[in-house]
């Protein structure tokens, strides 16, 4: 009951808000409000007579016996399509964040979310990640084979960044070192299914 009547309320107001901004515009010579309304110029003559309180008055008595939302059209297509659009977005700032948090060097969130250095500089700043100077460290030749072991373990995701953040949560590797591994994995690979194209022809 009591969202039902917090509905109304904010109803009420949004019509009293375009209608008002209706009547600005009509007095500016601009009627493209008042015919998107449907309203007849004798009836936006009429409401210029009103006050404030009686336009509120008119938008509150339009909303009370209207069941909610039915008197503001929603086009429920485009909607979803918007949310899930924004959806996408939240979760890419959420695996950025995750890829910066877990090592990630400016070289892959470039190539794998197109962010600038200094993009990727800002947001380790935001968040706190300090920033690792120099050269990658070596990886070992056990971090090679735990990355390798992980990265086909996983071979279902389809999703390579998806893919190695799993690999790093699974082996505390960081993402820098994941990367070039993952790199030279993929390499060795296509170079391996070339040679054994070549072959079948």
């Amino acid at each position: 009951m009591a969202t039902n009547v917090k509905l109304k309320t904010e109803s009420s107001r949004f019509l009293s808000t375009i209608l008002v901004s209706a009547l600005e515009s009509c007095r500016e010579g601009d009627f493209g409000l008042q015919e998107d309304l449907g309203l007849s110029l004798e009836a936006m003559q009429a409401l210029d007579q009103l006050k404030a309180d009686q336009i509120q008055s008119i938008s509150e008595n339009y909303v009370r016996d209207v069941p909610n939302l039915k008197w503001f059209p929603v086009d429920v297509s485009k909607l979803t399509r918007i949310i899930e659009i924004e959806a996408r977005e939240a979760q890419r700032y959420v695996m950025i964040d995750e890829f910066l948090r877990r090592g990630a060097c400016k070289e892959m969130m470039a190539e794998l979310f197109g962010l600038r250095s200094t993009q990727v500089a800002s947001r380790k700043r935001f968040l706190n990640v300090p920033t690792v100077k120099g050269r990658l460290p070596a990886t070992t030749l056990d971090e090679q084979r735990k990355v390798y072991d992980a990265w086909l373990a996983n071979i279902t995701i389809a999703d390579n960044r998806q893919r190695m953040l799993v690999v790093a949560k699974s082996t505390g590797i960081p993402l820098s070192q994941i990367y070039r591994e993952v790199q030279i994995i993929e390499q060795v690979a296509a170079t391996a299914h070339s040679n054994a194209s070549r072959i079948c022809a």
